[in-house]
């Protein structure tokens, strides 16, 4: 019996958990609960918000596209096409009701990071223009960007983003002094002063823009040859050479930029 109890409890556990474990309050300095912050697009679909309610996102780019990923973006030559994707991206997210999205990376990628995928590039410089890309592609669109700030960000990337932007609306669940501090439990508006952008704007090309990102980020990298090396969604650090892409949807086209048939289109980043 004891047991059967036990099972219970965890099942009921589970299920609260997988109901409520991504939806957070948004609570103002005065303690006043004034929207609702999502982790998953799923949850922002199924749920019932209040209209007075502001309504925010962290940003996962595998529920927007399974194959996409920072790294994949600082490939990208085109920094155009960063920001035509992000209001692209930001018209989608707007017509699901949502104001303001939490994203970015401002760390360097290291050769012995855990999830390179998750890095824009080594270089601070590269790192600022791609964020700063995606800040003006997100407010074009309508959506208020909001970026992750960490400890172990680099301070030239910091520097650099801020140089080109001004200022920009800062997220972290590490550092209080922040625009928007995330404890786990709830997310706290510091300042009580994150505007929502009242228009929304885009065409509505959100998957053929992302399929320019795959086109525009076959990376060549090396030059010693020992047979063909296709590297999918993976990093070479040596001299072989060899061909990062990051959808199997151009996987010929990596072939042939590995035979000579194609220029790679994205630049080396890590």
């Amino acid at each position: 019996m004891l047991l059967k109890r036990y099972w219970l409890m965890i099942s009921i556990m589970l299920i609260f958990s997988f109901t409520f474990g991504s939806i957070y309050d948004i609570i103002k300095e005065d303690n006043q609960i004034v929207g609702k912050f999502f982790h998953t697009l799923t949850d922002i679909e199924n749920a019932e918000i209040d209209p007075n309610y502001m309504v925010g996102y962290f940003l996962d780019l595998n529920e927007i596209d399974p194959e996409l990923c920072y790294l994949a973006l600082g490939a990208v030559r085109n920094f155009s096409l960063i920001q035509d994707f992000s209001r692209e991206l930001g018209y989608h997210l707007k017509n699901l009701g949502i104001d303001f999205v939490v994203f970015g990376n401002l760390m360097v990628l290291e050769e012995d990071a855990d999830d390179h995928l998750m890095y824009i590039g080594n270089s601070p410089y590269l790192i600022s223009e791609i964020i700063y890309r995606m800040i003006r592609g997100l407010e074009t669109s309508g959506i208020t960007p909001v970026i992750i700030i960490t400890s172990k960000d680099d301070r030239n990337a910091t520097q650099s983003l801020l140089q080109k932007s001004g200022s920009f609306y800062t997220y972290s669940d590490q550092i209080k002094n922040v625009d928007l501090f995330f404890d786990g439990n709830n997310l706290y508006l510091q300042k009580n002063n994150l505007f929502s952008l009242p228009w929304n704007y885009g065409k509505g090309t959100l998957e053929e823009t992302i399929q320019e990102i795959f086109n525009n980020s076959i990376v060549l990298t090396g030059w010693r040859e020992e047979g063909e090396n296709l590297l999918y969604r993976k990093i070479n650090t040596t001299d072989l050479k060899s061909v990062t892409y990051f959808s199997k949807s151009v996987e010929e086209s990596a072939r042939k930029v590995f035979s000579g048939e194609l220029q790679p289109t994205g630049n080396k980043n890590w």
